[in-house]
């Protein structure tokens, strides 16, 4: 009787398995379709930094190193880009832009903030300090993103956790 479980047991998840597959197959035969964005952005989601939009500033844009950074919105937020990065964007390899005033011995003589030395430690090589930055920190604008006051499309009602809690 045990035997004669084990037996359908296994035929019927080889059905179910096999039912599954079919239906894997043609999901992915769908999902190859052409879709319309409608998003915010209008062009394709896997367009690249080179397609964001351009950044229409109310005055004449903030000039590096003569504006005052807008405060975090919670501790371990990255801090905003407080000036135009018209010109330094697309980061590509070997073309950074930010690196130039940014790195540490640059960053010390022109009073801007400097890299942190987190960004110096490659994580996917045992977490080794290296002397340039480390790959993964090389595309700055994948966390940090300009500040600016501008007519938002959409309105933001974000608050940070401190204001909320009188901390």
């Amino acid at each position: 009787m045990m035997k004669k479980m084990l037996l359908i047991s296994g035929v019927a998840a080889i059905f179910v398995f096999a039912g599954c597959s079919a239906n894997n197959t043609q999901s992915n035969g769908v999902s190859n379709k052409t879709v319309q964005v409608t998003g915010i952005r209008k062009t394709d989601l896997n367009a690249g930094s080179e397609n964001l939009p351009v950044v229409q500033y109310h005055a004449p844009a903030p000039v590096p190193g003569k504006v005052k950074p807008f405060k975090k919105s919670f501790v371990t937020a990255p801090p905003m880009i407080p000036h135009s990065i018209k010109g330094m964007v697309p980061i590509k390899v070997g073309k950074n832009m930010c690196l130039s005033c940014h790195m540490p011995q640059q960053a010390k003589a022109l009073g801007v903030p400097a890299i942190p030395k987190d960004h110096f430690v490659d994580n996917f090589e045992g977490d080794k300090v290296k002397p340039k930055i480390a790959g993964s920190r090389y595309f700055c604008t994948t966390c940090h993103a300009p500040q600016a006051k501008l007519d938002p499309v959409i309105e933001n009602k974000f608050e940070s956790l401190k204001a909320n809690q009188g901390l």
